[in-house]
């Protein structure tokens, strides 16, 4: 059934590509923590965009990290020399033996398979069939489930292949219930880095972060003026609020915080390892379906997610302290539609700061 392409040796590479983004990066993480557990032969490589470079070795279990482009034609033919290089001047002693791809891009297949890995593991999806060795079925009940489980589908497809055990990669195995909480951990590096920001700022008791604007904008966010009024109530109790966004998104972060003592905005301002560090030492993260929420949910800080209409089935935060706000649990929209954006921006605006403050009280056990 499948190609004669086992590792020959005891100890292997295994390289995941792992997703673009942030919040994809923490779903993904029970199957890295699966693949160490279960295949302690195996030197796990991580691959993806730079800036994941030190958040991915601060993993447990990880051996090293491999540079990979961004999906799409273009960054692949860019991105291709590089990763050559890098393999060529010993980034991976021996080479990639597996390679496991949590990616659903056609490039990311090309560049795994451009890479020499003997076995290719991915879904079979958007034309990738030829350049894997093991194409796993998708399109039925896979498309429906959490993220989590999504990507630990592919962490046992791919330990079934390495021990040649074909009878465990049948379809729609029982999910792997003690792996499905993401857990990660953050370098002292980075808890540094935050530390030093926190110093410089004067913030120097506990403190929320905020990250209240996403790439989608109104349709996802909930309203600049309801998060001022939660800052400032949670100001009055004796916290301060750290907001974070990107560059682009500093008028937004700026307009929450103004006017309010107490409360700084640090958009911008911050690497993904510092922003990784804030959230490790903050007593409430508070913002919507992002990766913020993923990371702070990991860490075990308690974490208030705004969702308004938006379904947070497939993408919910894990964690044992995560409350979603909002009434998008039994509906699953596309906001493309002007009535559909209309109808998201509505029940945003619906949700009272009291409510996600009463939220916060009960996440935090200060209720």
């Amino acid at each position: 059934m499948y190609p004669d392409t086992k590792p020959t040796d005891k100890r292997f590479n295994l390289l995941l590509r792992m997703p673009n983004w942030l919040g994809d990066c923490v779903m993904a993480m029970p199957a890295v923590r699966h693949l160490v557990e279960t295949l302690p032969e195996a030197r796990i490589y991580l691959g993806g965009r730079e800036g994941f470079r030190n958040f991915f070795l601060a993993q447990p279990g990880v051996s090293g990290f491999v540079p990979a482009p961004d999906s799409g034609v273009g960054n692949l033919v860019k991105g291709m020399t590089a990763t050559r290089r890098f393999l060529r001047d010993g980034g991976v002693p021996g080479g990639i033996d597996v390679g496991l791809l949590l990616t659903n891009s056609v490039s990311t297949a090309a560049w795994l398979w451009r890479l020499g890995a003997n076995i290719r593991i991915g879904y079979n999806r958007d034309c990738r069939r030829l350049f894997l060795t093991y194409p796993v079925p998708c399109g039925g009940v896979e498309s429906s489930w959490h993220f989590v489980r999504y990507y630990l589908w592919l962490a046992k497809f791919a330990e079934a292949v390495v021990f040649e055990n074909e009878a465990a990669t049948e379809r729609h195995t029982e999910p792997l219930t003690d792996y499905m909480t993401p857990t990660i951990r953050v370098g002292d590096e980075a808890r540094r880095e935050a530390e030093s920001l926190l110093v410089q700022l004067g913030v120097s008791e506990r403190y929320a972060v905020f990250a209240p604007a996403s790439a989608y904008g109104p349709v996802k966010d909930w309203p600049v003026r309801h998060y001022r009024d939660l800052a400032s109530a949670l100001v009055k109790q004796g916290m301060a609020v750290v907001v974070t966004g990107s560059a682009k998104q500093a008028d937004v972060c700026a307009a929450v915080t103004e006017g309010i003592r107490g409360a700084v905005n640090l958009a911008g301002q911050t690497s993904l390892d510092a922003f990784a560090g804030l959230l490790a030492g903050a007593s409430l993260f508070v913002g919507g379906d992002s990766g913020g929420a993923h990371v702070a949910g990991a860490l075990g800080v308690p974490t208030v997610v705004i969702f308004g209409i938006t379904n947070p089935t497939r993408t919910r935060a894990g964690g044992r302290r995560v409350v979603c706000v909002g009434d998008g649990e039994a509906v699953d929209v596309k906001l493309s539609t002007p009535a559909a954006r209309k109808a998201a921006q509505a029940a945003l605006e619906a949700i009272e700061p009291a409510r996600v403050l009463a939220e916060i009280q009960r996440v935090t056990g200060e209720a």
